[in-house]
């Protein structure tokens, strides 16, 4: 027997309420699922709500992939063609089929967490996968039944603990928690070459970078640390006239965002003119919205309450953005980046049987939400049915 959490939504007055009751089933395998289709708060207080349109649920887990061993904790998920690319905290990083997306199996794993400690995130590339770990691998996957580790990089502590990457041309731009940021030559993918860093603690008041998204000639990095005097940096990294990445005694740093409303910021993405964090602090589950127009001077726009806990998973298709975080994943129309709409959140047992910082990344492709759970080793496969969400979302 283990709890079924079923929730809808009331409207009270101009509020939208969320109800919940738990029932036990089993021994049978259920699919669970718990949504609201409502608005986002915005900086004026005021919910703005919609009805869901296509099926009557937002939403509808697929399937769900639990391994201990090839899963252990699992962090980033990334896709390319038929396959998904898992690095697991636990030491593991595991290739899965998802051809059939109810049927998604395991065609290779490893965990070694002396050789590969702290898989924290990946960047698939045609025929090579890049790990960051403690480590920067480059993996031939081009039979991913048997991948083949070409080249390991240590350096630390300047290379150590990438928790986020960023692909600009031949070079992978990543982020480390311990203060750096790495710049590795990819021009040739079996051999590839850390040809700099940067030391952000002395260059832009980093602490703890954590996740790093390119635009233009500029870079986004994201600061965790609560300690942290600036949240949100950014650096022009190219020649403005060549856009030819510079060395980073050449980089300028440019514009930031410091309010206290971004604290645990974890994890950020860049659309148009626009940048997206996702914040995970004790105190602070937030999702914050930047005008980065100006990259010398970038406009908050608005911090909005995340709809669980540890806002750590944040992806963009379209007019769409996806918060994963805590036992949710939360849809939001960001069609107009100042007045973003939650269009539909889903919470589900069955992906995230526990609470806490567990969902944490994920990836949206052809209708379907890809998620991981690093508690409790498994990642989800959950379809989405609101024809808003599918028609923002191209």
């Amino acid at each position: 027997m283990f709890p079924l959490k079923i929730c809808d939504c009331v409207q009270v007055g101009t509020i939208t309420v969320k109800t919940c009751v738990f029932v036990l089933v089993g021994p049978i395998v259920v699919i669970s699922f718990a949504w609201c289709a409502v608005g986002a708060e915005l900086a004026d207080g005021n919910p703005r709500t919609n009805e869901v349109q296509g099926n009557d649920q937002p939403f509808t887990v697929v399937a769900v992939l639990h391994d201990d061993e090839a899963l252990a904790r699992p962090h980033d998920i990334e896709l390319q063609g038929d396959l998904a690319f898992v690095p697991g905290k636990g030491g593991s990083v595991a290739i899965v089929d998802i051809k059939d997306l109810a049927n998604p199996r395991i065609v290779w794993w490893n965990r070694d967490e002396l050789a590969v400690e702290d898989a924290q995130t990946v960047l698939p590339l045609g025929q090579h996968l890049f790990l960051g770990a403690r480590d920067f691998y480059s993996i031939n996957v081009k039979d991913p039944a048997k991948p083949v580790v070409e080249e390991r990089i240590s350096d630390r502590p300047r290379v150590d603990r990438i928790n986020g990457m960023a692909r600009r041309g031949d070079f992978i731009l990543s982020a480390n928690k311990t203060g750096w940021i790495g710049v590795f030559d990819i021009s040739d993918p079996p051999s590839p070459r850390l040809r700099d860093v940067l030391d952000t603690r002395r260059h832009g008041d980093l602490r703890s970078p954590h996740d790093i998204a390119a635009f233009g000639n500029h870079i986004i990095v994201v600061d965790q640390a609560r300690d942290s005097p600036v949240k949100v940096r950014i650096y022009r990294v190219a020649d403005s006239t060549t856009s030819q990445l510079l060395p980073t005694d050449k980089w300028v740093v440019a514009g930031s965002v410091t309010s206290a409303s971004l604290n645990g910021a974890n994890r950020v993405g860049v659309s148009g003119n626009h940048a997206f964090v996702a914040c995970s602090q004790s105190d602070n589950f937030a999702i914050g919205f930047l005008d980065i127009t100006n990259p010398d001077d970038p406009v908050h726009l608005l911090t909005m309450p995340f709809a669980d806990v540890h806002a750590t998973g944040l992806a963009i298709s379209g007019n769409m953005l996806f918060v994963a975080g805590g036992q949710a994943v939360q849809a939001l129309d960001i069609s107009a980046p100042d007045k973003p709409k939650t269009l539909a959140v889903i919470e589900t047992t069955d992906v995230f049987p526990t609470g806490r910082d567990n969902a944490h990344d994920l990836v949206y492709r052809d209708g379907h939400l890809f998620v991981t759970a690093q508690n409790d080793n498994q990642i989800g496969i959950i379809r989405v049915n609101d024809r808003r969400i599918l028609e923002r979302a191209l």
